[in-house]
Formats: structure tokens, sequence, C-alpha cells
């Protein structure tokens, strides 16, 4: 029988690999390449071969394929298990399961008695469940080419085919700018919700070479202005916790292997030396030789294979300016997973910056330089088909605080308004956060005043403007109905 897939990804990877009809072997990959694993072995020694990236999203739509499947019997898990899917799945089949909550989503789910988190959702019956982990024997293979098959039982207990679709939730989909989206946040969490709200609501809908949908936004810029490296802010609605965000680390800051294949890498690899030279080291040494320069670049694209191989590293430019005694870093991403991917490359890369900072004022002694912002720039910044569900349920939840009136200052600076009732005219002073006046204006309507704001685009924030077109409205009352106003109070008419 011929594996039927639901679902052709679990964490939108690469497509299932078919084996033979008649095999009862499915093999999981995890974060290994599907095809690397099918190269070491026979076609009909597996029936399907398919990567589990993430047992938070993943697992249920394993599990789902497996049910409509009765006749897998027998999983083999394999390859690199850098979210720890792997020990999850196995976990789940070995340990069970038990009723559980995603805070993040508030959303009752399956959850796997397992140190790491794996959910499963509650329209899957708990007898069905129970009855795969009964039907399936699992293990664990370090090296799948010498893996003898034999000698790994398939349980005697059948089961029945039980297909479980999993509904697609349909997203609200606004009007706007296709390309050029700007969000910023304090924290990685806070950029995270801004720019899932930003893709859910402008991204075009369009196909993959994975044969899934996604929702995408061109050049999308995320700039993270006050996370602590020493000490992240990582709430439960993340798709990442402390523990995998360390262990996730190393993989942009030092010369850490990939994989199994020569052409494997991680960030850290191609930075640190894939070109044959440590270009980390080699930044950090051009900024202490000049410190004002704009010509520290590192590269992550190989121009020599990476058009040609596949599988080419999605960050590829890395920016680095000291201005105003800060270390400025840009980041830029051809393809960007911004669901899964972009919370633990922003902390990977934050990471990074302080490390540069660091090494800087190694051997700057008794100079200083503090950490600036961290800027990311996404050309294509999607989210995949199968996290829009999760991702509309925890911007609803998590983004409002974030969006409440005047939550941040506007950096182009603070507007004083009066009335002079001789002249009749509003009068706005422009000023600085330090209350140095950059400018005056003068106008007979609020209308009036309006247009010299946008002439002069001195307003960036949208709560701002708003905020100020009640003030200048009120303004305007208040010189027509000859009663005296004050910013940011009611009007007070005579009773």
């Amino acid at each position: 029988m011929t594996f039927e897939s639901l679902f052709e990804e679990a964490t939108s990877s690469a497509k299932l690999i078919r084996g033979s009809p008649d095999a009862d072997v499915a093999i999981v990959s995890l974060w290994t390449k599907a095809k690397d694993i099918a190269a070491k072995l026979h076609s009909d020694q597996y029936a399907v071969i398919g990567q589990l990236f993430s047992a938070e999203r993943g697992l249920d739509l394993l599990v789902r394929n497996l049910l409509a499947n009765p006749q897998i019997k027998r999983i083999v898990v394999t390859g690199v298990d850098f979210s720890k899917s792997g020990i999850v799945l196995l976990d789940f089949f070995q340990k069970g399961f038990t009723e559980g909550h995603i805070d993040a989503t508030d959303t009752d789910v399956w959850k796997v008695n397992s140190e790491f988190d794996g959910f499963i959702a509650k329209d899957i019956p708990k007898e069905a469940l129970e009855t795969l982990r009964e039907t399936i024997t699992i293990t664990r293979v370090p090296n799948i080419a010498t893996f003898d098959f034999d000698s790994f039982a398939a349980p005697t207990k059948i089961r029945e085919k039980q297909p479980f679709p999993k509904e697609i939730v349909k997203t609200k989909h606004f009007v706007g700018e296709y390309t050029g989206h700007r969000v910023e946040g304090k924290t990685v969490a806070e950029a995270w919700l801004n720019v899932l709200d930003t893709i859910l609501k402008f991204g075009k809908v369009s196909g993959t070479h994975y044969g899934t949908q996604q929702k995408e936004v061109l050049n999308l810029l995320s700039i993270i202005t006050e996370e602590d490296p020493n000490n992240f802010f990582v709430p439960g609605y993340l798709p990442c916790n402390e523990q995998s965000i360390k262990e996730y680390i190393p993989r942009i800051t030092q010369d850490t292997p990939g994989g199994i294949s020569k052409n494997d890498y991680t960030y850290g690899s191609r930075m640190r030396s894939w070109f044959g030279t440590d270009q980390v080291k080699r930044a950090v040494a051009k900024l202490v030789r000049q410190p004002v320069s704009r010509a520290v670049v590192v590269g992550l694209w190989d121009a020599t294979k990476d058009l040609e191989i596949g599988g080419s590293p999605c960050l590829n430019h890395l920016w680095l300016r000291i201005s105003e005694n800060k270390l400025h870093m840009t980041a830029i991403f051809r393809s960007h997973d911004m669901f899964e991917g972009y919370p633990e490359n922003a902390f990977g890369l934050r990471a990074l910056q302080e490390h540069i900072r660091q090494e800087w004022c190694a051997q700057k002694p008794g100079e200083s330089l503090d950490l600036g912002p961290l800027m990311i720039l996404s050309q294509s910044a999607h989210l995949y088909e199968d996290t829009w569900e999760w991702a509309t349920k925890v911007t609803t939840k998590n983004l409002p605080p974030y969006r409440a009136h005047m939550t941040r200052v506007d950096p182009r600076g603070n507007f004083i308004i009066s009335t002079d009732p001789e002249t009749k005219q509003i009068v706005l002073e422009h000023t600085t956060p330090k209350k140095i006046t950059l400018g005056v204006y003068w106008a007979k309507s609020a209308a009036e005043m309006r247009d010299i704001l946008a002439r002069e685009n001195i307003v960036s924030l949208l709560g701002h403007a708003i905020d100020l077109g009640i003030e200048l409205e009120k303004a305007e009352l208040s010189l027509k109905l000859g009663i005296p106003y004050i910013q940011d109070q009611p009007l007070k008419t005579e009773t």
C-alpha cells in the first residue's frame, strides 16, 4: 500500500520521499535532509521518509499521517535533532501523553509526557492515539546506513485506517503594501508579534516549491532595540525556549559543523571557515583599525555553489557599523520562515552582535562601546500555511498590550500645542525629548496644521498622528468657542 499523505509537510519542510508500497517502515530524519537519508538506503527498505523540525506543530501532522496509513508498523528515527523533536516523538510512543493547555494560543491539547514540548490537537480521540502507540514500534538509529531493519520487529497488533483531516484556518486579508514594511520592538518577542501581524494582514498568498501555501511580504525590516543578550526575554508564546536558544546560539557564533554532508553548514561555519578565513575575527579587526568604517561586511553566500546545489543559506549578509558609540548590526535573509525561524535567528544574531562588541572592547582597552539596535531585513518574509492558525491566536492574545496608546515614544520628537487668541491661530512647537525646540508652526485650522505636518514629515507613529489630530481639532474648537485650550485635557465650557 503506497503511503497516503494527508499532510506533505510536517513543519514546512521538503516533500516526503516514498519508497516501497510493500514496506511497513517510516523513517523520520528530523533536521537531516530526507534525500540524504534516502541516498544511503534501497527504496524497498522503507515506505516513506520525512523530516520533523518541530514537535510543537509537526507532531500533530505526523500523527495524522500515521493514523491514515495503518500499514506503517515501524518507525526509525535518525538524523540531527536540533530541536529535540526526535526525543519528543520517542517519548510519545514510549511514555504516552496527557491533557494539556497551550497558554500562548489558549488551546487545549494532548501534551506528550516529555521534557520537551510536543502537542497533538484534541480533535483526535484519546483512543485513536493509544491504538497508534500500541501498533507501532519505534527506535532511534545513529547510523542508518548500517542499521539492520530485519532486527527491528513489528508489533503483532494491527489498526484500522483512521483519517483525521485538519481544517486549515482561513485568515483575514487586508489591502496594503506588499513590500517595504517596517516593524520595531524593544525585544525579539515584541518584534516577532509585529512581524506575524504584518504578514497575516498584508501577506500575499502564494505557492512554494514545497507544495504548500504561504503568506509572504517582501523586504520586511524588523528592528530590535533593547534585547539584553545576557538576559534574553523569552515568554512562553515564542516557538522556542531558553534551552533551545542556548543550544542554537553556537550555530551562529561559532564554527559549528552542520550535518552529515560536505555541503551541510551552519551560519557560524559559513562565517568562520567556509571560505578559508574567519570573517568575524577579521570584521572585529577592521572595526578596531577603522571604527568609522562602512565596509565591515560578512558574507555567507557562496557564488560558486549556492545557485546550483540547493539548500543555500537563508542568511546571506551581515553589515556592522559603529555610530554614536554604539555597535549596529544589519542582517539580510533572502528567505525567512518568520514563525519558526525568526525568533532563534534573532536571538543568535543578538548574541553574535554582543560577542563582536566584547571582542572590540577587549582589543581597545580603556574605550567603551555600547550595543546598538539589531536590524533584520527579510527579503522573503513568509508564514507557511500550517502556522497561520497558531500565529493568529498568538497575536490576538499577546500583541494588544504592545499596541496600547503611546506605548512608544515617537523618535521624531514631541509637540506642544497651544492657541493664540489674538491672532486666532493654533501654535505647534516641535521639540526633542529633552525639550529642545526644533521648530514652531502656526495655522488657522486643524486641517492647515495637518497639511504642515504631512509636508514636513515629522510624525512617524500612527498613534502619535491620531493623538495630534484629536488635539488639533480641540484647539480649533476652543478658538471658535473662545474658551481656554489645555493640551491633553478636556475642553471646559462655561455652564
